[in-house]
């Protein structure tokens, strides 16, 4: 009896989830091999394959599929031992393992936005994206807002976020009366130990009479052209950001998904340099990671 390995280590696994090895069993004798007991001296550790007792032939072989699927976090070592009639009768797997408590983990992606000057009465706003980075779902208990003139949109209490899963909201200010004006928007959950949080500001400003500035001769308008591939899974669309910080703080361009694989973004300003990246949505509206990033060097004039 010959075996693919004497020992076999699972490195870490989150508790609630599992990791698979594969054993094979060769007869590497000219007499039938008999497989006459396996067993397992912990639960968490499972095997499957070939029935038992069982037969193989000289040359031939047998494949087994050890789980691992532990329970608790911690250390989990155990040991599979094996009965034929080979010669060396009787064998012994050691198995290692290694439980990790399962968590949940909310990214707030861009965490301080400035509204700026916003005149009374009007409506300034900014996008926000969530993602769970964590391994468990996230589910969204509460959202709350310390600050006059602010507010959100399009998220609800009670919305989940499954492991790996983001999604897109609205902050707003709407200014009542003149002056700065600074708000935190709290997002409250039972399965991160502190609340997710965004810091908000803005100044609201009146309306004046001042004649507007002599506007400067008109320049070519610039803009940026982005395509790319078609996602390998269903999808029914993609949408893309933008940021100005290389890696973070991207910003929804598109407020619907796009079914098209190109976008054209006529928003840019002459001497910035813009980072953009895309995902795409499936129909249940979970959208996927964000897409390589690719920049654009507006020229100064």
């Amino acid at each position: 009896m010959s075996l693919s390995a004497t020992s076999l280590n699972f490195q870490s696994v989150v508790v609630g989830q599992k990791a698979t090895q594969t054993l094979t069993i060769s007869n590497s004798g000219n007499a039938a091999l008999q497989i006459t007991s396996m067993s397992l001296s912990s639960a968490e550790y499972t095997i499957t394959g070939p029935a038992v007792p069982g037969t193989i032939q000289p040359s031939g072989s047998a494949a087994y599929t050890l789980t691992f699927a532990p329970t608790t976090a911690g250390s989990a070592a155990a040991t599979l031992n094996i009965a034929s009639n080979a010669a060396n009768a009787a064998a012994a797997i050691a198995l290692a393992g290694s439980g990790e408590k399962a968590f949940a983990n909310l990214a707030v992606s861009p965490t301080v936005i400035s509204f700026g000057n916003v005149t009374l009465k009007s409506t300034g706003t900014r996008n926000v994206t969530l993602q769970n980075t964590g391994d468990v779902a996230l589910s969204l208990q509460g959202v709350t807002v310390s600050g006059s003139g602010f507010g959100y949109s399009d998220l609800s209490p009670g919305f989940s976020l499954a492991p790996n899963q983001s999604v897109t909201f609205q902050v707003w200010f709407t200014p009542k009366v003149a002056g700065p004006a600074t708000a935190t928007l709290a997002l409250l959950s039972p399965s991160i130990s502190s609340p997710g949080t965004l810091s908000l500001s803005g100044d609201g400003v009146t309306t004046t009479t001042t004649p507007p500035p002599t506007p400067p001769p008109p320049t070519a308008a610039s803009s940026v052209a982005l395509n790319w591939n078609a996602s390998t899974s269903q999808v029914t669309g993609y949408r893309v950001y933008r940021s100005e910080t290389s890696g973070s703080s991207y910003n929804l361009l598109t407020g619907t998904a796009l079914t098209a694989l190109s976008y054209t973004d006529t928003t840019v300003d002459a001497g910035t340099t813009y980072y953009y990246v895309v995902t795409s949505v499936d129909s249940a509206g979970v959208e996927s990671l964000y897409s390589n990033q690719v920049s654009a060097a507006i020229p100064a004039s």
